[in-house]
């Protein structure tokens, strides 16, 4: 909440172009649902519908644009940004699909009715900001992408997430999917590739590069030197801590597997002491707020 009353405070909502990752989200079953009960009791289902749908998106950071009856409307990406939107956009849908289902038993044995929900995502460029009249303002966007996340929505299967080849681009090393072949959307002469998000892989991909593409690293011949001299020193025993630091897109994660590169291959069980073993981790930025 603090971010977006930052944004607000500095002009980051009024109308621009930005690439979104948008995600809709609906209660399939709703309407045959809704003729059974008496409109108080429906209302009170929905409303414990949406505390599942918009917990993962502001856990994510996204933002909750709308909410249309029985169905929300979320970015990623505006007006906060962060470089993984599409990423954070599958995780928070793959959390809704999964987190309510035990809603959804307890609303099948209260009242004997079943629904589940659905989602669907795209990336693409929109123009974001305020739109509508004197008499009715709402932060929204506006394109062609935000048209074809909906269709994802529309013809995804219930309990699943369906997201767009745009987004899919960016995120086809992190997560399985399942391909779907094309889907039809008004206003396209042909089908648009559509993707069902499983889950997480296992041991992620690289994102960044180029695939199938490897190129030798020039211009940083000192620092590579400074950490082969470290690794030396540990396969004597003596140990260190090696901070690297710079601005973004300057090269740091390249040079840390140039390093990996370098280091002889483990060996683990009866072999002889003196191999290096090689751990990594690494902070994942949606869970910042997590001690």
């Amino acid at each position: 909440m603090r971010k977006l009353d930052a944004a607000r405070a500095s002009g980051e909502m009024v109308g621009e172009r930005r690439v979104v990752t948008m995600m809709f989200c609906d209660v399939k079953g709703s309407t045959a649902a809704a003729e059974r009960l008496d409109p108080e009791d429906w209302t009170e289902i929905i409303n414990g519908a949406f505390e599942y749908m918009i917990k993962p998106v502001y856990r994510y950071e996204g933002t909750v644009a709308r909410l249309m009856g029985d169905a929300i409307l979320a970015f990623f990406g505006a007006p906060i940004a962060h470089e993984d939107d599409p990423q954070r956009a599958i995780l928070a849908g793959l959390e809704i699909v999964t987190g309510i289902q035990p809603y959804r038993a307890q609303i099948k044995g209260r009242h004997g009715i079943d629904f589940d929900v659905r989602v669907g995502i795209n990336t693409g460029l929109v123009v974001v900001g305020a739109v509508g009249s004197d008499l009715r303002m709402e932060y929204t966007a506006l394109g062609d992408a935000i048209n074809l996340a909906a269709r994802m929505e529309q013809t995804a299967t219930p309990g699943t997430v369906q997201i767009a080849h745009d987004t899919y681009k960016l995120v086809k090393p992190l997560f399985e999917f399942e391909e779907l072949g094309g889907v039809h959307v008004k206003g396209k002469t042909e089908p648009v590739p559509a993707y069902r998000a499983l889950g997480r892989k296992v041991i992620a991909g690289r994102l960044r590069g180029i695939e199938g593409l490897h190129a030798d690293l020039v211009g940083r011949e000192a620092e590579v030197m400074a950490l082969r001299g470290v690794i030396a020193s540990l396969e004597h025993g003596v140990g260190g801590i090696v901070c690297v630091l710079s601005e973004a897109g300057m090269g740091k994660s390249r040079l840390i597997a140039e390093l990996r590169r370098d280091v002889p291959v483990e060996r683990v069980g009866d072999d002889p002491p003196g191999r290096l073993h090689w751990h990594e981790t690494a902070s994942l930025s949606y869970e910042s707020n997590q001690p």
